[in-house]
């Protein structure tokens, strides 16, 4: 093929492109694909200089043979989708080129000048997206694991000692009980002509101090649930998500034993139930960190305990970042509150919030002394197929407990307030 034929098919496929039917534009891109073949023949035949004449013309052709196809595909196939179950427009162009394969042969020959392209649109067999019925979770991305709910921010057992038991159904300790009776003193030697006195006959005064022996149960906080074994084998990140979110609702309960338990078994009596605090004397209308500065001052002085935390909700926590200086108006904490490493302290105490306290409630005392939370059975979570009628239905139970003891060494070491200013 000459500089003069592959020029001729450049026109042909030209003239294809400004017709922009779906015949023209499949004639223009054989005539293309010829005239590219044909140019890598002519190159050793042409000057250089023609045949990058010839290459740029074929380039900016197959640019815009590329667009006006673009186009066309997408006109071709919103009229299949229109018309239901029409076929789409590559399988019925690839049928058209099929069929049409001798005389491309011949074009790309030179032995013809035109080839032409009939496109049957009337052809049923779509098939896209809306053709798929039921879950259509293949078309899709799904996110790994279960979102679950909301969990306690901070739970209270990390907030005191938590130590192993042994056997037993009860958790004796001995603590002092009051001050006792007497106290030691000076004395001095006894002399013949003193008056007869303790100082003055030499002995010793005598003391006493007074012991009791206290106890408390171990009680088992558990609780059972019943899944199917399908679910188990089939829901994805299940059994993790088990194991994330029962230690949760467990350790919720544990947290409302180990604050406001009443004692009666199976309850554990909690450090803010009657016997165990001491009630808050702030005034009522007192700012918080008012009343919290005298409670520690009430802990301290009063009943010579020392306060090693406070607890109080997230609400009365951040209230303390609310601050305004009366002049300035700027936020400034609170004389004696500091905010070091993301932990708040008030006068070198730390603070921590949970949503385990009831509304209002916060709680200042010796968290390190004051009391401890015994282990006899750690948390664990077992599952049963032979529990009930499980083997006929195909179900599994899930049960979680634990056994637990919270000796409370006394009823001074924590004082209870309120950030409620009425």
């Amino acid at each position: 093929m000459e500089i003069k034929e592959v020029k001729e098919a450049i026109d042909e496929a030209a003239k294809g492109l400004k017709e922009e039917s779906q015949g023209a534009l499949r004639t223009a891109k054989s005539a293309l694909e010829a005239g590219q073949k044909a140019l890598e023949e002519l190159k050793e035949k042409a000057s250089s200089e023609e045949v990058d004449k010839v290459k740029n013309m074929l380039e900016d052709l197959e640019k815009d043979l590329a667009k006006k196809l673009d186009a066309a595909i997408v006109k071709f196939e919103t009229k299949a989708k229109e018309s239901a179950g029409n076929e789409t427009f590559e399988s019925i162009l690839g049928k058209a080129l099929e069929n049409a394969t001798d005389d491309l042969a011949k074009f790309n020959k030179g032995e013809t000048k035109k080839v032409a392209i009939e496109l049957d649109m009337k052809a049923v067999g779509s098939f896209g997206i809306n053709n798929v019925t039921g879950p259509s979770q293949w078309a899709g991305i799904q996110r790994p694991g279960i979102i679950t709910n909301q969990n306690t921010n901070t739970h209270v057992r990390s907030l005191i000692n938590v130590l192993p038991a042994g056997p037993g159904t009860d958790f004796y300790f001995m603590r002092e009980n009051g001050a006792g009776e007497g106290n030691p003193a000076p004395t001095s030697e006894a002399t013949s002509a003193a008056t007869p006195t303790t100082q003055a006959t030499g002995l010793k005064p005598q003391f006493d101090l007074d012991l009791v022996e206290s106890s408390v149960k171990f009680e088992t906080i558990a609780g059972w649930m019943l899944m199917s074994k399908k679910a188990m084998l089939n829901i994805p990140g299940l059994m993790a998500y088990l194991n994330l979110r029962l230690p949760e609702k467990l350790w919720d309960v544990e947290d409302s034993q180990i604050l406001y338990g009443n004692g009666t078994s199976p309850n554990i009596k909690g450090i803010l139930t009657a016997g165990n605090f001491v009630a808050s004397t702030a005034p009522i209308a007192n700012v918080l960190v008012e009343k919290i500065i005298k409670d520690m001052a009430l802990l301290e002085d009063t009943y010579k305990r020392l306060a090693t935390g406070i607890a109080m909700r997230p609400v009365d926590y951040y209230s303390f970042f609310l601050n305004k200086a009366a002049g300035s108006g700027e936020y400034d904490l609170p004389q004696g509150v500091t905010f070091v490493n993301g932990v708040l302290y008030i006068l070198g105490v730390p603070v921590a919030k949970t949503t385990a306290l009831t509304t209002n409630d916060y709680v200042v005392g010796d968290f390190q002394n004051g009391t401890e939370l015994y282990v006899q059975e750690a948390m664990q979570i077992e599952f049963f197929s032979q529990d009930g009628t499980n083997v006929r239905t195909n179900q599994v139970t899930v049960r979680i407990e634990e056994t637990v003891a919270l000796p409370v060494y006394g009823p001074d070491y924590f004082i209870k307030g309120t950030s409620a200013l009425a």
